[in-house]
């Protein structure tokens, strides 16, 4: 008996285990039902940890701007529930793509090396979203925003962005903690990735793992466009509140913006007329009828015009805030340099720039064109061959050049540059010495010796010169050579690299006396925009001022001018001292002659667009929005208005609206191909 169950045993064996093979291979339906949907359920953990995430990031922001003072009674409930909806929303759309490959891919998982790239791309996936979150808290930082329009141009041009981080951050320290905060969020979810893997959902599961991707991309694309960025009033709970990866998707696909459906128009001749009367001085006479689109008008400046050589100094990042007796009444001084200068010069200590990037401040300061919403016509197609300073300048004999200590390829500005009537344009590889550099570009001593240089050689020919220039230093990492000032460059301060920026335009003054063409320059200095953004308004105005100094000893009398004013007034100002008459084009007015109590500002912010009277601002904003706020000039916060100024309004339509019509109807291009 043993000898015969010995030899029945092996085929009872072989036949248990094709039974089970049969079973696993042919089971019509597949897995049993909670292994087909163990991707599903990855899916939904995923999109939990992405929100509890998102909301531990929101809640380090509001701690963030409670302790700086930026959100002051901040509304946390309501902030907290809106960002977890737009937290959602994104995590939706992100995801979406994920969940479509657990159900399309699923025959890729059989194979090993398949299930090992679905593993490193999982971990890789997993320090980009560490990386976004730790980098939005530096973002903050610099700009007390979430990722804007700013972070899209940083993308555009990584060379400058990585060359920055390294600068600024230790990587030896940062690189380590991604790996380390992605290394353990890839531990706690390694689990149910490889169930997700391991599952072979049958061709139905599959079908409605990818109908439910389809719902999700649409519901979470639904939602963020339903919902308002911007459902509160207070700037700063605004920006705590939204998803920043939304917030940065937003500024992408709305970069060029439109006018028409998206913020209040009026009849285009009402604009028009309004428009018209923001520019009307005392010495000016429109050229063409009232009904006709433009702003074109005879400027009478009398008949004693001096061609004084002009440089334009477009200091980086240089807001009031800096400038010692200013804004900046602390006990640290800042700006010795510009501070003695002003004493013999004429300056303006309420002017605002447009906007908060360069491109803004080269927009309003060389085209003298306001901030219409999106990106700057700097970087926008249709800039080539508008109307211009430069070009203006060409009419009456100048010479005309740029000198930049960066790359001239950073966004747009050479091409910019050299379109809109710079005969030419130079780089940081144009200088011929650069003894000290930052990722950005040379150190400004470096930039105004090369200018110096330059001055030289085109003053020869006898004929008038505009050189404009553009500043790197006052920018991060915020390093400059040692020994400049009694400030160490390895504190990496914002206040240290202002001060070198000053010093470095002081010693330029100073080197500058020595040479044959300094008594017949008018020199100009100003801030193309703060160095932050703060403040509860909209369109925070407060941290949009900036220092316009006029410094020609022999030609311009020295004064303190508190006239309200742009940055796009710097062009019709410096006109109206060099007594040259001209038809305008321009937006800007002379500041000289603005009334006391007159005056205005414009500026943008996130695709909000503002105009102030140094009373009130009016805002403009997507969805056909408006908002006002009551502003008192200087350093002082907005404070909320019930309702907006209707005359404010009706104003600030009419600057922006035919500020579009004439950009994209190509009426404000006519300087370039006037005879």
């Amino acid at each position: 008996m043993r000898h015969a169950t010995s030899q029945i045993q092996p085929p009872l064996i072989r036949i248990d285990k094709l039974r089970v093979m049969t079973s696993l291979k042919f089971h019509p339906g597949g897995p049993p039902a909670a292994d087909q949907l163990a991707g599903l359920r990855l899916w939904l953990l995923c999109l939990a940890v992405f929100v509890a995430i998102e909301t531990l990031d929101r809640l380090a922001v509001a701690i963030w701007a409670i302790v700086t003072g930026t959100g002051f009674g901040l509304p946390l409930l309501g902030s907290f529930a809106y960002g977890i909806l737009d937290d959602a929303a994104t995590g939706l759309m992100l995801g979406a793509p994920f969940l479509f490959g657990l159900g399309l891919l699923v025959p890729m998982w059989r194979w090993r090396a398949a299930r090992l790239a679905a593993h490193m791309v999982f971990f890789v996936m997993l320090g980009v979203l560490v990386f976004a979150e730790l980098g939005e808290m530096f973002f903050w930082n610099e700009f007390d925003s979430r990722y804007n329009s700013i972070a899209v141009n940083y993308l555009i041009f990584p060379r400058e962005v990585i060359g920055n981080i390294r600068e600024s951050f230790n990587l030896a320290i940062l690189l380590p903690l991604v790996a380390l905060l992605a290394g353990s969020l890839y531990a706690g979810l390694r689990r149910p990735l490889v169930a997700a893997l391991a599952a072979a959902p049958g061709r139905a599961i599959r079908i409605r793992l990818c109908a439910a991707a389809m719902a999700a991309l649409g519901l979470g694309a639904t939602t963020a466009w339903v919902v308002p960025l911007d459902p509160f009033l207070d700037r700063t709970v605004n920006e705590v509140a939204r998803n920043g990866l939304h917030s940065l998707l937003h500024a992408g696909l709305t970069n060029d913006e439109k006018f028409d459906g998206l913020y209040p128009t009026l009849p285009d001749a009402e604009a028009n007329r309004l428009a018209r009367r923001l520019v009307a001085q005392d010495n000016t006479r429109f050229l063409q009828p009232d009904d006709r689109l433009g702003l074109v008008r005879r400027v009478d400046n009398g008949a004693a015009a001096r061609r004084l050589n002009v440089v334009l100094v477009i200091e980086e990042s240089f807001g009031s805030v800096y400038v010692d007796g200013l804004d900046n009444n602390g006990p640290e001084s800042i700006s010795p340099r510009l501070t003695a200068l002003a004493r013999d010069g004429l300056l303006f200590t309420n002017v605002y720039a447009t906007g908060n990037r360069t491109v803004r401040g080269l927009e309003a300061l060389l085209t003298s064109f306001p901030p219409i919403p999106g990106i700057s016509t700097t970087r926008r197609a249709g800039s080539e061959g508008m109307d211009s300073l430069p070009f203006l300048l060409k009419r009456f004999g100048y010479q005309t050049a740029f000198l930049y200590g960066g790359r001239a390829a950073f966004d747009n500005m050479g091409h910019y540059w050299s379109t809109i009537g710079f005969d030419r344009v130079l780089e940081q590889r144009d200088i011929a010495e650069v003894g000290f550099k930052t990722i950005w570009g040379a150190a400004d001593e470096f930039l105004f010796g090369e200018a110096l240089r330059r001055l030289d050689s085109m003053t020869a020919t006898g004929t008038p010169v505009f050189l404009s220039l553009l500043t790197v230093s006052n920018h991060r990492p915020y390093v400059y050579p040692a020994g400049r000032i009694a400030k160490d460059p390895a504190q990496k301060r914002k206040e240290n690299s202002a001060s070198y920026a000053d010093w470095a335009f002081g010693d330029f003054i100073e080197r500058a006396r020595g040479h044959a063409w300094f008594k017949d320059t008018v020199f100009v200095f100003i801030g193309d925009h703060g160095p932050r953004v703060y403040g509860a308004a909209q369109v925070p105005v407060p941290s949009y001022r900036v220092p316009l100094l006029f410094y020609a000893p022999a030609h311009v009398a020295p004064e303190r001018n508190d006239a309200l004013g742009s940055s796009m007034d710097m062009a019709p100002t410096l006109l109206g001292l060099l007594g040259l008459s001209y038809d305008s084009p321009f937006f800007g007015v002379d500041l000289r002659r603005v009334p006391p109590g007159g005056g205005r500002v414009a500026m943008e912010h996130n695709f909000s667009i503002a105009l102030g009277d140094g009373r009130n601002v009016a805002m403009l904003l997507p969805g056909r929005q408006q908002r006002g706020w009551s502003m008192r000039p200087g350093p002082q916060e907005l404070v909320p208005q019930p309702e907006p100024d209707r005359a404010l309004v009706d104003q600030a339509i009419g600057l922006y609206q035919t500020a579009h019509r004439l950009f994209y109807s190509r009426h404000y291009h006519q300087l370039a191909g006037a005879p």
